[in-house]
């Protein structure tokens, strides 16, 4: 299946809804849950673009090993995985960790 994505921008940038993002809830709405990769374009020359923070803790909810390509216009792309891009990341899995001891405060 191949889904596209793009930004949404208002005013307040951190309200709008980036193109990751979009394109991860859509496969999800159609039934995806697993990804092997996400493609980010942009139309700088110049540099790469990078998903933002949000993203890349998006993207990481659905695992640390799947290839993340971050292209230009020219065609050119840096490949990287989702836990190259958030390392020494918080997960899913760490939700279900059980605790090692209860701290207990005596007052």
């Amino acid at each position: 299946m191949s889904l596209a994505g793009c930004n949404v921008e208002n005013a307040c940038y951190n309200l709008g809804i980036c193109a990751e993002r979009n394109a991860i809830s859509k496969a999800i709405s159609e039934g995806s849950r697993t990804f092997k990769a996400i493609a980010i374009a942009s139309d700088l020359n110049d540099e790469f673009i990078s998903p933002c923070g949000g993203c890349r803790q998006f993207m990481r909810e659905f695992g640390l090993n799947w290839d993340v390509y971050l292209s230009k216009p020219d065609g050119s792309y840096v490949k990287m995985t989702v836990e190259e891009l958030l390392p020494v990341s918080f997960g899913p899995e760490e939700v279900s960790i059980k605790k090692v001891f209860d701290i207990s405060i005596d007052y």
